[in-house]
């Protein structure tokens, strides 16, 4: 059978957008973008429930970017308000306790290496921010970069969003076009609903871990709410999220006690290497696969295309597998998703 030049030349042109964000490291932005698409998408059909004027998608957007501008204010605020209050002042104290106890345990030849005090540390890293000067100033104006792109990402989502045409009769590339990035977008809402369990499942057994295990050791752990719910929030971006939290919660377990930091990094290695196969059956419930299957594309994806690879996988497989479904190539599942690929864009 004669497969139509303008299908083929939509699913070219899409998969030839998906290679790109790979390789020119603008997954940031795809990500974004399919966020702000899925919220002012979900706000707008609540919208249409109360009026079907064509007024309510720019409400919806309006909502959407307020409501993200109040959410950056909200954690500036809560940032600005641990900067100059008595938060960080306490975290350095521990942070000095700390350099102490690494001294006292470690080998006199490693000993030697720890600064004494926070006064030097900050010199050292003084002295290495001056010899790397040029880098840093890479990196600064790289990172600058993709803010500025995530940013554009996140609001051409909102305007997709609300500005698509819902003609039926569109021409064939434009439907399928639609339809495409209409089952991406599904695809990702799914996977942020398993990710957001497997953050909530992070942060459970860290909770169990300060709050349980670690007293009944002899340690008594400091910031323990924060670091719970610090836990859950960077639990919502895969991998860069988890190596924050881990890396926040060994320093603290380090200003307790040596043996407290080696037990805790022992805990957060067998968390990591237990989330793989959690990931994996968590979001293969979502997007309808296997566990394996899961846990091969994030081996290959993380190994072709490195962290940002494995944050993109379960998206990218996830909406795959709806498109192999959609032309017949896979077995339907025998619960229809909470949002159709071809839901999301070409219909309301």
């Amino acid at each position: 059978m004669l497969i139509p030049f303008p299908l083929l030349a939509a699913y070219g042109l899409f998969i030839a957008c998906l290679a790109g964000t790979l390789l020119f490291h603008a997954i940031p932005a795809l990500l974004a973008g399919l966020l702000s698409f899925n919220l002012t998408r979900s706000v707008l059909h609540r919208l249409r429930r109360i009026s079907p004027s064509r007024s309510v998608e720019w409400l919806a957007a309006l909502v959407v970017g307020l409501g993200s501008l109040a959410a950056l204010v909200a954690v500036g605020t809560e940032i600005h308000h641990y900067l100059v209050g008595d938060s960080l002042p306490a975290l350095l104290l521990t942070l000095a306790d700390t350099l102490q106890h690494i001294k006292r345990y470690l080998p006199a030849a490693l000993a030697n290496q720890v600064p004494d005090s926070l006064l030097e540390a900050k010199g050292i890293i003084a002295t290495a921010l001056k010899s790397h000067a040029n880098t840093l100033a890479r990196v600064g104006s790289s990172a600058l970069e993709h803010v500025a792109l995530t940013l554009i990402g996140w609001i051409v989502g909102m305007l997709v969003a609300i500005q698509v045409s819902h003609a039926e009769n569109a021409p064939l590339f434009a439907a399928t076009w639609r339809r495409l990035w209409g089952s991406l977008g599904a695809a990702f809402s799914r996977v942020a609903l398993a990710q957001a369990k497997i953050a909530a499942v992070n942060a459970t057994l860290t909770a169990i871990y300060l709050l349980v295990v670690m007293p009944l050791l002899g340690w008594k752990m400091p910031y323990c709410a924060t670091l719970i719910v610090l836990t859950f929030v960077c639990g919502l971006l895969p991998v860069i999220g988890n190596l924050v939290s881990n890396s926040l919660l060994c320093t603290l377990a380090l200003s307790v006690a040596f043996p407290a930091a080696v037990v805790s990094l022992v805990f957060l290695l067998l968390i990591h290497k237990i989330e793989y196969f959690l990931s994996a059956r968590i979001q293969g419930q979502e997007i309808g696969a296997c566990a394996w299957e899961i846990l091969i594309v994030l081996f290959a994806f993380e190994v072709v295309f490195g962290p940002a690879g494995m944050v993109a996988a379960p998206v990218f497989y996830a909406f795959a597998i709806a498109e192999f479904r959609f032309v017949g190539w896979l077995d339907s599942l025998d619960v229809a998703p909470r949002l159709g690929p071809q839901d999301v864009i070409c219909r309301d």
